[in-house]
């Protein structure tokens, strides 16, 4: 499974982002994976693990969104491990998701996520800092982030093409627990933001033109 703290914010790179919450389609959320946050890459840009690209599976537009990595997998990161414990890891390069949505079989291919992010993780995982440029997608995993959302005035479900959000996030002491007890965005400049939810109301579903 990916790691409650994984996986919610996405420009992709996927999102997303090894951030925070999101499980894989089908898989068990009871266990914790090994070796998050990872380990230090002496300075070097290297590919991301293989789980980066698995499918998640997002309730939102009244149903459930499966995105799936699409054609473009050259997603990279360059981790580092401070003296203090807290982890930087920066993502860069190109990477492509596709968007399917249950209910009606609406389908979005290659949406263009390579906005480059950074991720500031706490040594004892409680405080956790994302800073997202587009082109990337953004959604909420709990109430907070949803209200959190809503008071700047973007979708709850958003997609970005241009500028920066950042956002601060604090989690509780037990690791099991993935919803974030503090969210604050501390800087959003995002502009051209597209509704994903209507984007999948104009796509046809797979295999129709």
């Amino acid at each position: 499974m990916k790691d409650p703290r994984t996986f919610r914010y996405l420009p992709l790179l996927l999102a997303l982002t090894f951030t925070a919450g999101v499980a894989p389609a089908g898989a068990e959320t009871t266990d914790e994976p090994p070796g998050w946050p990872p380990q230090d890459t002496d300075g070097e840009f290297v590919p991301v693990p293989s789980a980066y690209y698995d499918p998640i599976e997002i309730d939102a537009c009244d149903s459930t969104v499966t995105l799936t990595s699409g054609d473009v997998e050259e997603v990279k990161w360059k981790v580092r491990v401070r003296e203090d414990g807290s982890t930087v890891i920066r993502y860069r390069g190109d990477t492509t998701v596709d968007l399917t949505r249950e209910s009606d079989g609406a389908f979005v291919d290659e949406l263009d996520v390579s906005g480059p992010y950074t991720e500031r993780i706490s040594a004892d995982r409680t405080e956790v800092s994302v800073s997202l440029k587009g082109p990337s997608l953004l959604w909420p995993l709990s109430d907070i982030e949803a209200d959190v959302l809503a008071r700047e005035g973007v979708p709850e479900f958003l997609y970005f093409e241009e500028g920066r959000v950042s956002i601060d996030l604090e989690f509780p002491e037990d690791l099991t627990i993935p919803e974030p007890t503090s969210v604050e965005v501390t800087e959003n400049t995002a502009r051209d933001i597209t509704d994903v939810c209507e984007l999948l109301d104009e796509a046809p579903p797979k295999g129709e033109s």
